[in-house]
């Protein structure tokens, strides 16, 4: 082959190879643009414009529901009511150093409630201001503080500190209630509240017919801590024969068509307690007692009538623990006893209603000598302006023992409600 076709043959595979390479450098290797200037007019313009276009927050209010806001992608929720009971109470008292007639605002409290994430993970926190809201010894107005995790159906759970599941009349709330306030076995043989967790169902398995608790508690009661080992644990099984339903309270309201029965039987015990009433009540000064509880309830509503009953058991190991201090054997009581209750109503009208209840506690084995026979009888009458957000009360109650001794033998109550 001549020379010059082979410089021919050379030059053509040196561009066959430098220009697919130099076309490659070309687009890495050039240099970026110059960045431009923003204008911050314009940039606080787009930014205001993009928070325009974001749906605000859902805000409602209403009487007797509250005030509601809500995130506009509806992932939390927060609820604000707010309720009082201002109450006027005579009493026959013959002791010289009680005053038998008294007006007090007795419940005065702040509810929020809502949702966080989800609707399956919901809060409740309840504030009491008024003075029988709080503790004597600790004037601390936190009351409920609960978070629930409620996806599932038959395994809800909550922690924090709540009311104990234990009797009805007293995890329902007071404001719902056919009577001023609750009954005297009430005041003596519940469990309050107190922090912890618990599981429960409200229709265990899908079957309409079964709802438990199962809980586990420090058994000091609320805002309080001993800082003595023992815990109180607790059960309830609840038996809807006619079909699961929601408890909206003791007069029923809604004139239910078909009835709504409910049977329920509970058991808890405290371990290594030091109140006198297990979760409540005076503090011992160095006894310590473990408490059994036990009870059975019912509970009947249907076309504005309403029956519901009530039997409790408190139990201590010992009568009592002594201790010698200095040169004296000083001793300490537990609280054994018994009681029951069984309250009927009727609403004569959509807005007017009476009701009737007995109530009883006694002492059982050695215990207290100061823990006398009690018991009351009564009637209630209530005017429902709007439901239990807007109402009027008025009872009567004869009472005998150891309860009659702040008002005396006989007791006259008016009270009005009002929950926003």
């Amino acid at each position: 082959m001549p020379k010059s076709q082979d410089k021919y043959l050379i030059f053509l595979l040196f561009l066959l190879l430098y220009l697919p390479v130099s076309k490659i450098h070309s687009q890495t290797d050039s240099p970026s643009p110059l960045p431009t200037k923003t204008d911050p007019k314009k940039t606080i313009v787009a930014k205001e414009e993009k928070l325009n276009s974001e749906k605000p927050a859902k805000v409602r209010m209403a009487f007797g529901k509250g005030l509601d806001f809500e995130s506009p992608d509806e992932d939390a929720s927060l609820n604000l009511r707010l309720r009082f009971q201002g109450r006027y109470t005579q009493g026959n008292s013959t002791n010289p150093d009680s005053d038998p007639t008294e007006l007090q605002l007795r419940r005065a409290r702040i509810a929020l409630r809502g949702y966080v994430m989800n609707k399956d993970w919901q809060y409740y926190m309840q504030l009491g201001f008024s003075d029988q809201d709080m503790e004597k010894d600790r004037p601390v107005p936190l009351r409920d503080a609960v978070l629930t995790y409620a996806k599932y159906r038959d395994f809800n759970i909550s922690g924090g500190q709540m009311k104990v599941p234990f009797n009805r009349e007293r995890v329902i709330s007071d404001g719902i209630q056919e009577f001023v306030d609750r009954t005297i076995s009430n005041g003596e043989l519940n469990l309050d509240r107190d922090v912890g967790a618990q599981v429960f169902s409200n229709n265990f398995l899908g079957l309409n017919h079964f709802g438990y608790n199962v809980g586990v508690f420090g058994g000091d009661g609320r805002n309080k801590t001993s800082g003595s080992p023992g815990v109180l644990s607790i059960a309830k099984l609840t038996y809807y024969p006619l079909g699961c339903y929601t408890d909206t309270g003791e007069p029923d309201l809604d004139y239910s068509t078909t009835p709504k029965l409910s049977f329920s039987v509970f058991g808890a015990k405290n371990v290594n307690s030091n109140r006198t009433l297990s979760t409540f009540g005076d503090t011992y000064d160095f006894a310590r007692f473990t408490y059994n509880h036990s009870g059975a309830e019912f509970v009947l509503k249907w076309q504005g009538f309403s029956l519901s009953g009530e039997y409790l058991v408190r139990d201590a190991d010992a009568p009592y623990r002594e201790k010698e201090i200095g040169s004296q054997l000083k001793r300490e009581y537990s609280r054994s006893a018994r009681g029951e209750m069984i309250q009927f109503g009727y609403l004569l009208t959509q807005k007017l209603g009476v009701a009737f209840r007995f109530s009883e506690y006694y002492p059982i084995a050695k215990t207290d000598p100061t823990l006398t026979y009690s018991r009351e009888r009564g009637i209630a009458f209530s005017y429902y302006i709007q439901d239990h957000n807007l109402k009027i009360q008025a009872d009567y109650s004869h009472q005998d023992g150891e309860v009659s001794q702040n008002y005396g033998s006989e007791q006259f109550r008016v009270q009005m409600q009002i929950y926003l």
